[in-house]
């Protein structure tokens, strides 16, 4: 009776493991999806990230808002700031304009005097990420091909490097915000259950 609970045991996982393999094997004959563009492609990145940060943005508490891990780490508000800031300063690179608002005296680290209350700061990030998914649009395909100075040096790059720069820029702000609320016993907006 033992051995024929053995086989018959074996052949139940023979079979859940062909019919796994048959499962993906059909997943697998399907075709992609085709790609779309890269200006969408980056108009999705772009605002994967920048919603990422907005959300926090909305999310972390206001009393929290001047937090920070380490006495010479900029603040919870200062680094959604920053962020903001430097998307602007790439903003302005590839348009070739003042796009924006007045961001002060250090463009990459806007005054948190100047952006006092919570709702300074989203609006500023929501800006951010409203201006840049417009100037992707504009621009399209032809727009990341387009040579202009870097924002951050005296040389050309392309639009495209631009903008990798911005995307991966945010993704470390991110990253580090997700600290900021786990240091605060807090489930980052992007981390709960949808």
């Amino acid at each position: 009776m033992k051995k024929v609970s053995r086989v018959l045991g074996a052949r139940a996982l023979y079979a859940t493991v062909l019919l796994a393999a048959s499962s993906s094997l059909f997943a697998q004959s399907k075709p992609p999806r085709p790609a779309v563009s890269r200006s969408d492609e980056m108009l999705e990145q772009w605002n994967d990230i920048g919603n990422r940060l907005v959300a926090m943005a909305k999310d972390f508490p206001e009393d929290k808002y001047d937090y920070k891990l380490q006495k010479d780490q900029r603040t919870f508000a200062q680094n959604i700031l920053h962020a903001a800031g430097v998307d602007f300063i790439v903003l302005r690179a590839v348009s070739g304009s003042n796009i924006g608002p007045d961001l002060g005296k250090d463009p990459e680290n806007p005054s948190r005097a100047v952006f006092k209350t919570k709702a300074d700061v989203v609006k500023l990030m929501e800006q951010a990420v409203s201006d840049g998914a417009k100037l992707i649009k504009e621009q399209g395909d032809a727009g990341l091909d387009k040579t202009v100075k870097f924002a951050f040096g005296n040389r050309l790059v392309h639009n495209s490097y631009n903008w990798t720069l911005a995307l991966e820029h945010s993704g470390e702000h991110y990253g580090q915000l997700v600290v900021y609320y786990r240091a605060n016993n807090m489930v980052p907006p992007e981390s709960r259950p949808h």
